[in-house]
C-alpha cells in the first residue's frame, strides 16, 4: 500500500500518551487494550497478566504520529520530518511512508482523503 501524497495520515482513536521530553521533544506511547477470549481471559486473570500493551516509539516515529493529527497531508509531514531530521530520515517520503503503512497496518492510523473534521478525538489520553 503505498500513502498517497495528498492523503491525510490520521491517528486512530486509540489511548495514547506523551511521556519524557527529549531533545525538544515528547516520546509517546500507545496503549493497547488486549482482546482476550473467554479461555484466554481467564488464563490471564490467573496469571495477573497486564490487560494492555504499552508500545513506546522511538524518537522520529514520535514526531511522526504527533504530526499525524489528521490536519497535515502526508507531503506536509515528510516535508516536516526532512526539514527536523535531515540526513537521519533521507528519503523522508519512503521512510514516513513506510513508517505510516506500519501504523495503518497496526489498526494504530487511517488514511484519509480529507482532513479531520472532528469525527473521533485524536489528543493525547488524560
Amino acid at each position: 500500500m503505498a500513502v498517497p501524497v495528498s492523503s491525510y495520515p490520521t491517528r486512530a482513536p486509540v489511548q495514547w500518551h506523551r511521556i519524557d521530553k527529549v531533545e525538544g521533544d515528547y516520546s509517546v506511547v500507545i496503549v493497547i487494550e488486549k482482546q482476550f477470549s473467554r479461555l484466554e481471559s481467564f488464563i490471564a486473570k490467573f496469571l495477573r497478566a497486564p490487560v494492555e500493551l504499552r508500545r513506546p516509539l522511538d524518537r522520529m516515529n514520535s514526531t511522526l504520529w504527533e504530526l499525524m493529527d489528521g490536519k497535515h497531508s502526508f507531503e506536509d509531514i515528510a516535508s516536516e520530518m526532512d526539514i527536523r531530521y535531515n540526513e537521519e530520515i533521507a528519503p523522508s517520503g519512503e521512510r514516513c511512508a513506510a513508517s505510516i503503512e506500519k501504523f495503518v497496518e497496526l489498526n494504530l492510523a487511517i488514511i484519509r482523503t480529507s482532513p479531520i473534521n472532528g469525527e473521533w478525538d485524536v489528543s493525547p489520553s488524560p
